[in-house]
Parts: structure tokens; C-alpha cells; sequence
């Protein structure tokens, strides 16, 4: 038998207009870390979250 490969939790990154979530992106890591980051460059002024996927908010 083969042993069950573990997989990553998904991370969900959030940005935010005011109290309003514009972008809800789902991602393994490495790619969430990335995006953030990218977002983070882009939209100075916007709010951005990341939190384990399965954290709802």
C-alpha cells in the first residue's frame, strides 16, 4: 500500500475596499505568498489579509 501524500493547507489571501472584499484568492503556500506580495506592490492603500483557507470571514 502507498502511503496518503499530505498535502498543503490552502491559504486564502483577501484584498479589501473599505469593508468590501474585492479579490478572494485560494492557494496553495508558496503561490497565496506570491500573490500577496504582488497585491501588496500594486494596491498600496488597500487593505490585504491572508489566513488558513478554511478560516472564514
Amino acid at each position: 500500500m502507498s502511503t496518503p501524500v499530505t498535502e498543503l493547507p490552502l491559504r486564502r489571501v483577501c484584498v479589501w475596499l473599505g469593508e468590501h472584499k474585492i479579490i478572494d484568492h485560494v492557494s496553495e503556500p508558496a503561490a497565496a505568498a506570491r500573490f500577496e506580495a504582488a497585491i501588496q506592490r500594486q494596491c498600496t492603500r488597500l487593505r490585504v489579509t491572508s489566513e488558513p483557507a478554511g478560516v472564514e470571514q
